[in-house]
């Protein structure tokens, strides 16, 4: 007693597709791109089925999850269907607006479709704090690069005039501004106006360093972020990016799952009594998949801890120190062993980077479990060998 309806979002209008599984019946319309509009659209097909309980679907896009919030908060069942698992047709060359909200209504009927979890208001807000400020770190490092090749183009070189190698630095600054000065013509305007692009993007990026480390000390993130700061190569930055992104941690049941979520699932194509394993899939959440590995560029090396590691540590329970303390063995143990066998640096990074998706899942879990009654430890991720 259920009527599918799949939703195709755009800016210039809806189209929404009607699916009765049981009938076979399928009723398509088009609406404003606006919420009374399809709500109007629902109560009419609501009367036209009587006794049939509306479910929704679209598909995930730059739209978010208000549409979805919107819908339940009026008493609509709707769901966010991954753009990954939507299946496509073989042979089909007709796409259009209507037919893809027709097959989204099908499958979404027949539980072809992955549902995505919707985050919390609040936890895509401070996501998007995250996520912006790497998008603006891009945006400064494309522009240094564009400044430097144009100083280059007009035969001015940092290095070769001054001899130092570290590039904006306090000194570095100070001959930029030397050489827009006793430049002329265009070549001024443009360094100039360049140059001060990027201070003030620098001034952003500061505030945005303010604004998250004012984020990590708060109430519904500090449990979490101390649970995994006292990790070796994770402080309030990368820690609030796998909190925000990861959502809550008990949908995955097991680590295996949520490194599959991430993208650091290990590609394989194994046919005919041949098996071939490849590097990882990349199919997921790509900026947890950076965080993680840029939380093991240099840290499995060693095992010494810093005056920092043992500063974040100070308040942190024993417990959750026990957890970071087997992940730096584990991960000191694994990366010297690969890189004294010739592994490509970027190899041993990323295995590195699958090792500790499992210590922070159980920390992730310890932290919530200290929220309720008690605390409560999960084994961790273990390598798992192709068979020979």
């Amino acid at each position: 007693n259920i009527l599918h309806v799949g939703l195709d979002v755009d800016d210039a209008q809806y189209h929404g597709s009607a699916f009765n599984k049981v009938t076979g019946e399928v009723i398509d319309f088009r609406c404003r791109p606006t919420l009374k509009a399809l709500l109007t659209q629902l109560d009419r097909l609501q009367r036209h089925f009587r006794g049939l309980s509306v479910r929704l679907c679209y598909e995930a896009s730059y739209v978010g999850y208000c549409l979805q919030r919107d819908l339940q908060a009026k008493g609509w069942h709707c769901d966010v269907v991954a753009p990954s698992s939507i299946p496509s047709p073989r042979g089909k060359a007709v796409k259009t607006d209507r037919i893809d909200a027709s097959h989204l209504a099908q499958f979404y009927a027949n539980e072809l479709l992955t549902i995505v979890q919707p985050p919390g208001a609040e936890q895509e807000q401070d996501r998007d704090l995250l996520r912006t400020r790497q998008k603006l770190m891009q945006q400064r490092t494309q522009l240094r690069r564009h400044l430097q090749s144009l100083l280059r183009r007009n035969g001015l070189h940092y290095r070769g005039e001054t001899g130092n190698k570290s590039h904006w630095t306090k000194h570095h600054y100070c001959w930029l501004q030397r050489t827009v000065k006793g430049a002329s013509g265009s070549l001024k305007v443009n360094l100039s106006l360049l140059l001060r692009e990027i201070k003030g993007l620098n001034e952003i990026l500061a505030e945005y360093g303010q604004q998250i480390e004012e984020l990590a000390v708060a109430p519904r993130h500090h449990k979490a972020v101390r649970s995994l700061t006292c990790y070796k190569g994770i402080k309030n930055l990368f820690a609030l990016t796998m909190i925000t992104e990861i959502g809550d941690i008990r949908r995955f049941p097991h680590p295996c799952q949520l490194m599959s979520w991430i993208g650091m699932d290990v590609r394989e194509y194994s046919s005919g009594g041949k098996h071939r394993r490849m590097g990882i899939t990349k199919q997921g959440n790509r900026y947890l998949r950076t965080a993680f590995v840029e939380a093991n560029q240099r840290g499995y090396r060693s095992m010494r801890l810093g005056k920092n590691l043992k500063a974040r540590r100070k308040d942190t329970a024993p417990e959750l120190e026990a957890i970071a303390d087997r992940c730096l063995r584990r991960l000191n143990k694994k990366g010297n062993r690969q890189m004294q066998s010739g592994k490509h640096t970027n190899n041993v990074k990323d295995a590195c980077a699958r090792e500790m998706v499992g210590f922070v899942s159980e920390s992730l879990n310890a932290a919530t479990a200290r929220g309720g009654s008690g605390s409560v430890v999960f084994s961790h991720l273990k390598a798992r060998r192709h068979p020979r």
